[in-house]
């Protein structure tokens, strides 16, 4: 059962040590990114680079430094996919850069812990410290380094099950002040994670799973928030392009079967000879694979979690930036975990993932990737 308990000196390190190596990574790849750029500029065409604000990162520093109308055109309304809360915060904080990634950074750094506790609660504590280690440097944590939402998505789809863990540890059949107030955190994390990423709805699989599991039907009260989240950012909207924009032929494309966009991947990586597609291909085998792998030892909530945000992935034409949306399917790291038993395989995963994450950072930083 997730609970509070005394923080020792394991618990600190356990955290500490993939946060700062996740960002001692991808820093050094910038760094050789940096260096390569300079040589080619010297003696070959200019190379084109990005850093922790390119990509999607540069529409959540416009929003949060000048608000939407700073993304908007008068042919298009861009802007309107990137959901408020993540450059809102950010907008408190004074809206530059420094704000951006001090929201990044606190709420992955949250993330972590949070993360190994349920691993913790799920499992063990060795499977816990496995997990935190392939989640937090696996490629798409490229996602919580940049001025990217993941980490703040993260943490609030961690406090939801956190509550919902809570309230169905109590059996009995009347709700106490306790329940209610863990079913309002639930709720309100889930409204709020469905207002820094559009996948929040989700979240509202994993409640139903655990009213049924819990045998509670009451507790469904908590899939009220991320609709009420969704709902709330299309009505200020005043329509549906926060989502319509996502179907963009060079954004995420027109929704597909699942299998179709596999397919095409394949087919695309063997048409035009792109290594990126099949890369795509290869993790989602792996994470189905791991999600399947796990299905026993963890709640079913999380199997049910990790399917639907992946199987959502799916349904774009494009895969691009799966590997990031894999990252927000946190269960299946710690699925992985349960997989990776041995020391000797342990470690070797660890080093693959780290090395995937610096090759990862490099092509996103040289704008090969679209992390």
């Amino acid at each position: 059962m997730v609970g509070w308990r005394r923080i020792r000196r394991h618990d600190v390190v356990a955290v500490l040590a993939p946060f700062i190596v996740g960002r001692v990574l991808v820093i050094g790849a910038l760094g050789a990114v940096h260096q390569m750029r300079d040589h080619f500029n010297s003696v070959h065409s200019p190379v084109q680079t990005v850093g922790f604000f390119g990509w999607d990162a540069s529409f959540y520093a416009a929003i949060a430094r000048h608000g939407y109308a700073a993304v908007e055109t008068a042919q298009m309304r861009d802007g309107l996919r990137f959901f408020p809360l993540y450059p809102l915060l950010a907008r408190l904080l004074g809206g530059s850069h420094l704000a951006l990634l001090t929201v990044t950074n606190v709420t992955m750094l949250i993330s972590i812990i949070l993360v190994r506790e349920l691993a913790r609660a799920w499992t063990d504590e060795r499977t816990a410290d496995t997990a935190t280690w392939l989640w937090a440097i696996g490629p798409g944590a490229l996602a919580s380094v940049m001025a990217y939402a993941e980490p703040l998505f993260v943490m609030l789809a961690c406090v939801v099950f956190f509550a919902l863990e809570r309230v169905g540890a109590r059996r009995h059949d009347t709700w106490t002040g306790t329940e209610w107030a863990w079913l309002a955190t639930a709720t309100v994390a889930g409204g709020l994670a469905a207002l820094t990423r559009p996948v929040g709805v989700v979240l509202m699989a994993a409640v139903a799973v655990y009213a049924w599991q819990w045998r509670r039907p009451f507790a469904l009260v908590a899939a009220i928030g991320p609709l009420v989240g969704l709902a709330s950012f299309l009505l200020w909207a005043g329509s549906l392009d926060p989502l319509r924009l996502q179907s963009k032929s060079n954004l995420r494309g027109k929704f597909v079967d699942p299998a179709r966009a596999v397919w095409s991947a394949i087919h695309d990586s063997i048409r035009d000879h792109r290594t990126g597609p099949i890369l795509h291909v290869g993790w989602v085998a792996i994470a189905l694979v791991l999600i399947f792998a796990g299905w026993r030892r963890l709640p079913p909530a999380a199997t049910a979690y990790a399917l639907v945000s992946i199987a959502v992935a799916l349904t774009s034409y494009n895969l691009d930036s799966f590997e990031r949306y894999l990252f927000a399917a946190f269960p299946v790291a710690i699925a992985g975990a349960l997989v990776v038993r041995r020391r000797p395989v342990e470690y070797a995963v660890i080093a693959a993932l780290g090395g995937a994450l610096v090759a990862y950072s490099i092509l996103a930083f040289t704008t090969t990737y679209i992390p």
